[in-house]
């Protein structure tokens, strides 16, 4: 019968802990790393397609006011056209393209405004070590977002009155222009 060897190796704790502390420290900063590359990766590219849109969206504005503009004079030279009616309809509907050119230009700055904050936010917890920290940083975050929403909405419901005034002022003027005609009239 042959003997079993046996060892009495004993393993010390605290060398145990650390190591598994320094395991969980490297897969933490590669985490780290990795969201934070991703982060970049993902506000870069947001970047590139909020130029894009901004591009695209004035573009389309333009042509949109040269398009108004040809039809405005195509309608002129037609039998059917009533140039004192048809000023109050002019006026309006190029207040409409202005006051909608200002509140699409609005939106697009706040939707990005706030993304850019949403990648800052996320940079910062991503970068921070401490949980306590992180709770004050998603705390402030969300209270300066509602903030801020709230006052946006304030001004977006400014804009929308101020473009439903200018829209609707000339058909004002043009309704008490025939209405001195008619009383005068009658």
């Amino acid at each position: 019968m042959t003997k079993k060897a046996t060892t009495n190796a004993t393993v010390d704790p605290a060398v145990v802990t650390k190591e598994i502390e320094e395991m969980v420290a490297t897969g933490r900063k590669t985490l780290q790393d990795a969201f934070i590359n991703g982060t970049e990766a993902a506000e870069k590219a947001f970047k590139s397609n909020t130029e894009t849109f901004k591009t695209n969206y004035e573009k389309a504005v333009a042509e949109g006011k040269t398009g108004f503009e040809k039809a405005i004079k195509n309608l002129e030279g037609s039998q059917f056209y009533d140039k004192n009616s048809a000023e109050a309809f002019v006026k309006a509907s190029n207040a409409a393209v202005e006051k909608s050119e200002k509140i699409g230009a609005a939106m697009i700055e706040f939707g990005t405004d706030r993304l850019q904050e949403v990648f800052n936010v996320t940079k910062t917890i991503a970068e921070t070590e401490d949980v306590t920290k992180v709770v004050e940083i998603q705390t402030e975050y969300a209270r300066n977002s509602l903030q801020s929403y709230v006052s946006e909405m304030g001004k977006f419901n400014s804009l929308v009155a101020d473009a439903a005034k200018s829209v609707f002022e000339p058909f004002g003027a043009q309704y008490a222009t025939n209405l001195d005609i008619f009383s005068k009239q009658a």
